[in-house]
């Protein structure tokens, strides 16, 4: 005999679930001796006979004989620490009677022109805890009981460890060989093997939808050589890897969006300011919002309405600065512009930076209101700026 009975893979749930289900076992083996016929007929797998939804449920709960029984609630103890100890109780309830209700749709359809005969035990489903053991813990160990009698030598051991990965290979690995020299047919074998593949398909699919967590532990991890590496040495290779590069530009889609909801609050908010000829709360908001995120600025006809409003109010620092946004961002009229800048300088008293932001504009690029209107200015400026002494020293 050999039996795994205990796991180093680390456990984080209690096993409420996997206890539960060997209590319900041996409570339903119970109540089947007292009638098993009927309960055979009724509740067990019944294979080329139709579809009968029923029985893909009980008959994982049915057995043969006591030592059918104990040899399979034995390693379900032992591969349920493992499933039950990453999952937790509810999905791992899930999970159970999934794969025992998969694995016995697929068994009945598979078989339903197949001579009339009955499957039970919960042996798919040990055999599908095995396969996710496989996927989530390759590298962690299982303790043994075996026990041998070779002639008059008896050999017992109680604590044998041998590695997740090659128990479940020789005991998979056995069922297939099996199976494959009775060519195909309907054994336990037949069922076991079905067991092991929806097992297989619930391990990867709640592995990689992230459902649970096996700490770079698990099949896949360990052949990529994750379970080695250091956590930034890990983030690195997620953060180039195909499914890190499509998370990394999901968040940045999100953050735009975001950003773009917000960004829309501000727009209104700041279109109801100059509404109401109130500039200089918009004009704030603008300027914070433009240092948090360079590449953005007001639209084109609300910065100049801005302009605008904060010339009006006498706000000519503000102003000037509002200038500069759209000289940075806007061209379409940026000689226009740039006479409202000198002329904001003139403003503040500072007329030879009004007269170097003058001579920034080409007069070619305005029209004859505008160059008469530079020209005026340009004397005037020329005029005055010999007596800027404040000025003068200020810019030094």
């Amino acid at each position: 005999m050999f039996f795994p009975y205990n796991t180093d893979a680390p456990i984080y749930y209690w096993p409420y679930v996997t206890v539960g289900m060997i209590v319900v076992n041996i409570v339903a083996f119970v109540l089947e001796i007292a009638n098993p016929e009927e309960v055979i007929s009724v509740y067990a797998l019944a294979v080329g006979d139709g579809l009968h939804p029923i029985q893909w449920v009980t008959n994982n709960f049915l057995h043969g004989n006591v030592v059918h029984l104990l040899g399979n609630m034995i390693p379900l103890w032992a591969f349920g620490l493992i499933v039950e100890g990453k999952l937790g109780p509810w999905k791992t309830l899930v999970v159970y009677l999934g794969i025992g209700t998969v694995y016995g749709f697929i068994v009945q359809l598979l078989m339903l022109g197949h001579e009339p005969s009955v499957c039970l035990g919960a042996s798919a489903i040990v055999f599908g805890m095995m396969a996710i053991s496989l996927i989530w813990a390759p590298e962690n160990n299982m303790f043994c009981f075996y026990f041998f009698v070779v002639g008059f030598r008896v050999f017992c051991d109680t604590s044998y460890e041998i590695g997740v990965k090659y128990l479940v290979a020789i005991f998979l690995g056995l069922q297939i060989l099996l199976l494959c020299l009775i060519g195909g047919e309907l054994s336990s074998e037949y069922l076991h093997v079905v067991g092991a593949i929806v097992g297989f398909a619930v391990g990867i699919i709640l592995l990689k939808t992230g459902l649970v967590d096996c700490e770079h532990w698990d099949i896949f991890s360990v052949w990529a050589g994750q379970h080695l590496m250091t956590p930034e040495d890990r983030a690195k290779a997620y953060a180039e890897s195909p499914a890190g590069k499509r998370e990394a530009e999901e968040r940045e889609r999100r953050r735009q969006e975001k950003v773009a909801r917000q960004l829309d609050m501000i727009l209104t908010e700041v279109r109801l300011a100059l509404h109401e000829k109130n500039p200089l709360p918009a004009f704030h908001v603008v300027k914070r919002i433009s240092s948090e995120n360079p590449r953005w600025m007001l639209p084109e006809p609300e910065l100049l309405q801005l302009i605008q409003q904060l010339g009006e109010k006498v706000h000519y620092q503000e102003a000037v600065e509002a200038i500069h946004f759209y000289l940075a961002h806007y061209n379409a009229k940026k000689g226009p512009i740039q006479l409202k800048l000198a002329q904001m300088y003139l403003l503040k008293n500072q007329p030879r930076t009004a007269l170097k932001a003058l001579m920034q504009i080409d007069p070619k690029t305005l029209d004859t209101t505008y160059l008469r209107y530079y020209q005026n200015l340009r004397t005037k400026l020329e005029s005055v700026q010999t007596r800027d002494t404040y000025e003068l020293v200020e810019d030094v």
